[in-house]
């Protein structure tokens, strides 16, 4: 101590220390801070997000139970909401009948059709017969030994059977075409069947829509909906804000983001926790800047402008332990990402790179 103040007293040593080692102590502090401000980038204008899904019914109907109430932890699966499934059940056995009805006349043509097709053949047979009849009977008219009146009816029965045949192919075709390309296979490949089901299984699809299931964990919230409530299929009844990943949008001024690209590593903080400090990795750089995508963008090629330094969106996902804070969405935080960038070496991160 008594040396320290020995220099002090020496009006020399204390001219040295004020012109010398002074500055020279405030150009390396400078410089630190320089090549710190550098390689460190930082923002608070950052937010916290999570994965969240509009909980919205896919039928309408009146609400008969609500079993969560508002900001409760649900697990996947859990029961959220249920819609009275009796207009669905009704639509659903009326499917079902519909159903069964369209096997049994799908039946009821298959067997139409082989009795057609029976009868064809036996018209067929009788037309042959009675074409070799008149065959006969027209040499016996040229002898003179049947008489012509004999034939014409003959003649006129066998006209009749072909007319017959040309009726049941007909009624034939018909039914084919009712049936399809394979009219004696499998009920179920019958594209009215296939109708009939179709319609079957979305009443089932329906009736199961009226019981509305959590489709991850997380939290439920906005919840604002009662037993008695009637609700419209598509319209949001209350949000669930997933468990599990965790991120954070800083809007970094473009002027920082000269060295920040994917993959390099981040602290955060936010505002409810302010001594808790998280881990975190840069996945994604918007391509834009927030204001491009603005409902009505800048228009700078007219009247007066001002040049405004521009915020980009950056991902940053945050590394969540289980034993840490809750991060809920929506809160503020501070971010700072390392780039490893020194302005008098370069980027440690590009010299490993090229080597």
């Amino acid at each position: 101590m008594s040396a320290f103040k020995r220099v002090f007293e020496n009006p020399r040593s204390r001219r040295l220390l004020l012109m010398v080692i002074l500055p020279l102590i405030l150009i390396i502090l400078g410089l630190w801070y320089w090549m710190h401000s550098e390689r460190y980038q930082n923002t608070d204008n950052a937010y916290v997000f999570a994965n969240q899904v509009s909980v919205a019914p896919q039928v309408s109907g009146r609400v008969i139970a609500v079993p969560i109430s508002q900001n409760q932890a649900v697990t996947p699966d859990q029961v959220l909401l249920k819609i009275d499934p009796a207009p669905m059940q009704f639509a659903l056995d009326q499917a079902n009948a519909a159903l069964k009805t369209v096997a049994d006349q799908i039946r009821a043509r298959q067997q139409q059709l082989r009795a057609a097709m029976a009868e064809l053949k036996g018209a067929e047979a009788n037309v042959a017969y009675l074409r070799r009849d008149v065959q006969r009977k027209t040499n016996l008219e040229q002898r003179d030994v049947v008489p012509a009146a004999r034939l014409d009816d003959l003649k006129t029965n066998l006209t009749m059977a072909e007319q017959k045949i040309v009726a049941i192919k007909a009624q034939i075709a018909q039914i084919e075409a009712q049936l399809g390309n394979t009219p004696f296979g499998p009920i179920t490949q019958q594209a009215s069947y296939q109708q009939a089901l179709a319609a079957r299984d979305k009443a089932a699809l329906d009736l199961s829509y009226t019981t509305i299931n959590a489709p991850a964990a997380g939290v439920v919230t906005e919840v604002s909906i009662k037993p008695g409530d009637v609700v419209t299929a598509g319209q949001p009844v209350f949000a669930l804000v997933m468990g599990g990943e965790r991120w954070v949008d800083a809007n970094f001024k473009e002027t920082q983001l000269t060295h920040v690209h994917v993959g390099q590593k981040a602290k955060i903080t936010v505002d409810t926790y302010p001594h808790h400090t998280w881990e975190g990795t840069v996945v994604s750089i918007a391509p834009g800047t927030g204001s491009i995508f603005s409902v009505l963008p800048p228009e700078n090629a007219t009247g007066n402008w001002v040049k405004v330094v521009q915020r980009i969106p950056v991902r940053i996902l945050i590394d969540t332990k289980a034993d840490g804070p809750d991060l809920r969405a929506g809160m503020s935080a501070e971010v700072t990402i390392d780039t490893h960038y020194y302005p008098l070496f370069g980027s440690s991160e590009a010299a490993a790179a090229s080597n």
